[in-house]
Formats: C-alpha cells, sequence, structure tokens
C-alpha cells in the first residue's frame, strides 16, 4: 500500500530509476523531462512512495539514460535497492521551472493531466479511456484502453502521441479526440510493406 498522502496527487512522474551505475552509490536514471539538465531546475525530488524530498545531481549521460547521485546513497547494494523507483517533483514546481517559450500553446498540460480522459472519434463517437502514457525513449505513447476491440490489437492499444493520430486534447472537458482508423490503416500499410519485401527477397535468385 502507497504511503503518500493525499497532496501526492499533484505530484509528476519525471523519472525512474533503472539501478545501480557503478560500485560507489550512483544510479542509472531514465529521464521523461524534454532536456535532461531540466532536472536540476525542479525542487522538491521525491522517490515513491515518499513524503521526504531528496537531493540529486546528475553526473553524466550513459547508455539508455544518465548517471546520478542521491544525497545517502553511498554503494552499488543501495543503489541497486532503488531500481523501479519513480522520481517525481510537484506540478507546482514544473511550472515554475517552465521557460517562456512563444511557440508554446495557452493550454499547455503534463502527460500525467492526459490518464483517465475520455476518448473520442473525429466523429466524437466515444471509442474509451486512456490508462496512462508512456515514454519510452521513442517518443511518447498513449495507453488506451478501448471500449471495443481494435482489429488485430484487443482492447489495449498504444498509440503515438501525434498531432496527426491525436488532433485535439480538451482538458476542461476531460477528452481527447483519437484518430484511430488512420493510425490502423497506416499499420496496415506498413505490414503490407514489409510482407511485400519479404516475397520480393524470397523470390530473388
Amino acid at each position: 500500500m502507497s504511503a503518500l498522502g493525499p497532496q501526492d496527487r499533484n505530484r509528476v512522474c519525471i523519472a525512474a530509476l533503472a539501478g545501480a551505475h557503478g560500485v560507489r552509490g550512483a544510479v542509472r536514471l531514465k529521464l521523461f523531462t524534454q532536456t535532461p539538465e531540466a532536472i536540476a531546475h525542479y525542487s522538491p525530488l521525491y522517490l515513491e512512495h515518499s513524503d521526504t524530498p531528496i537531493t540529486l545531481r546528475l553526473t553524466g549521460p550513459i547508455k539508455g539514460g544518465w548517471a546520478a547521485r542521491l544525497d545517502g546513497v553511498d554503494n552499488r547494494d543501495q543503489a541497486q535497492a532503488l531500481s523501479g523507483k519513480k522520481l517525481y517533483t510537484t506540478r507546482e514546481a514544473l511550472e515554475s521551472a517552465a521557460l517562456p517559450d512563444a511557440d508554446q500553446e495557452e493550454d499547455s498540460y503534463f502527460l500525467a493531466d492526459l490518464a483517465g480522459l475520455s476518448v473520442l472519434s473525429p466523429t466524437g463517437a466515444p471509442l474509451g479511456v486512456v490508462r496512462t502514457a508512456h515514454d519510452f525513449g521513442s517518443g511518447d505513447l498513449l495507453e488506451l484502453a478501448l471500449d471495443a476491440p481494435a482489429p488485430g490489437l484487443g482492447k489495449s492499444v498504444l498509440l503515438p502521441f501525434d498531432r496527426r493520430f491525436v488532433p485535439d486534447v480538451d482538458l476542461a472537458a476531460r477528452q481527447i479526440t483519437v484518430d484511430l482508423a488512420l493510425w490502423l490503416d497506416l499499420q496496415n500499410d506498413s505490414k503490407s510493406d514489409i510482407s511485400e519485401a519479404s516475397d520480393a527477397d524470397s523470390s530473388a535468385p
């Protein structure tokens, strides 16, 4: 059971700890921020299931993420014990650290805000809900829980968070518009291209 209080609903996940780096207590971090350096401007920081603020310092990029030091973590065993933990900051910290951007939309939001939103088709038909959002390093993905299974995919779909497929996000109405048909068509076209290329290779002398 989580030890977090009600105030944690106001926290946003900005990184995940992926084990130890070296033998002196450094940890491996998978960052969910747009730029790695941004994490230095977020304070306070919390590990999940904790209300105690922590101090973190990035030490450099490594394969698949960044290395960092946490106060009080002095050896490999301590660092490895934190593997899988998520790192949070407050929504206020994110907002206060954000730099003004002339191109930033007035209705800016965090990926965490999308969880639980209703999913509608371009014609307004209900499709399901957003279960959560992911960043696996190659772009943001929305995990959708559909009311009816998508052909060949079932009821759980990972959709690229791309303007082509998600043309509208309305936080006030708690809904997003998703062009699932367009995404499925592109998926099918891609599979057809791969199949044709494979057939061509197999028929080559």
